[in-house]
């Protein structure tokens, strides 16, 4: 039922009781008959009119929520796309994570509310890598110790940045799901060193989405499987979901890999479609 008629059903029923009480042919020599019938005849209208303005408001509302939802996405999506744009070959790697942890945490079942909180923290995981300094950030090539712990905290950052930001209340656990995505499933990630269930259920599903991005993208340093440091350039589909089996219940949470292999053609076609409008994106500018 619309939220007018809950609003309005009492007023209906007064009427339609009214209504069938003038009709008995009993009452119609009542001396306020005549006049009480135009005085409802009048209310009616009136309560037709006054519904109709407040339906008319409630689409109004709902345009400009919507146009307020749309103004924030774009806010968000452009303030990624400002952050990245300070290391090439990470640009656009938030907005594939979005679209990877979406079409993840649909084939999960999430409801529409929960892949809003998802979307918005897959966006805004790496925010903290404001916090980075440049010279570690853009590096090109492997971490030392050092920097790689200096690289680590934009997660920390993450949190920081988020936890300042008066967020709507449907993302108040965003900060924490975005500082999160490194964490893994035995306790080795990282800030909080938490494990299995003890990592939000969102951070998780990022967690592939981010890997699989990392993997399968060019990056300024070099990927590495297990010791075996290998190129720059994109790892093959057939290694990057061997590793995503193999580092679940280590790494990754089973439930989530599992969802990966089941669909992954269809996670593939999605990769191919992203990096052809990223390519496609380039030559335009």
């Amino acid at each position: 039922m619309a939220k007018d008629d809950n609003m309005f059903k009492e007023d209906e029923d007064r009427i339609s009781r009214v209504g069938e009480l003038l009709a008995d042919d009993a009452v119609k020599d009542t001396p306020l008959y005549t006049e009480f019938k135009a005085f409802l005849g009048d209310y009616k209208r009136l309560f037709k009119q006054f519904r109709r303005i407040v339906r008319m408001s409630d689409r109004q509302q709902h345009g400009l929520v919507s146009e307020l939802e749309q103004a924030f996405e774009s806010f968000i999506r452009t303030l990624v796309t400002v952050i990245e744009a300070k290391h090439n070959n990470t640009a656009g790697h938030s907005n594939r994570v979005t679209e990877y942890v979406l079409f993840l945490g649909a084939n999960l079942g999430l409801k529409n509310d929960e892949l809003e909180v998802l979307k918005y923290a897959g966006l805004l995981h790496d925010i903290g890598k404001i916090g980075i300094p440049d010279s570690v950030l853009t590096k090109n090539g492997r971490f030392t110790p050092e920097e790689r712990n200096t690289m680590n905290q934009h997660s920390v950052w993450t949190k920081k940045i988020l936890d300042g930001i008066r967020l709507p209340r449907s993302l108040k656990t965003v900060p924490m799901i975005a500082a999160c995505h490194h964490e893994k499933i035995d306790g080795t990630g990282y800030p909080f060193n938490v494990k299995g269930d003890e990592i939000p259920f969102f951070s998780r599903i990022i967690a592939v989405g981010d890997v699989f991005d990392a993997l399968t993208s060019k990056r300024d340093y070099p990927k590495y499987d297990k010791d075996e440091d290998l190129s720059f350039d994109p790892m093959s589909m057939d290694r990057c979901f061997r590793i995503l089996d193999e580092d679940r219940d280590v790494h990754f949470d089973p439930e989530v890999v599992n969802i990966a292999l089941k669909y992954r053609k269809d996670f593939e076609e999605l990769w191919l479609e992203l990096h052809r409008n990223q390519a496609d994106a380039s030559l335009k500018n």
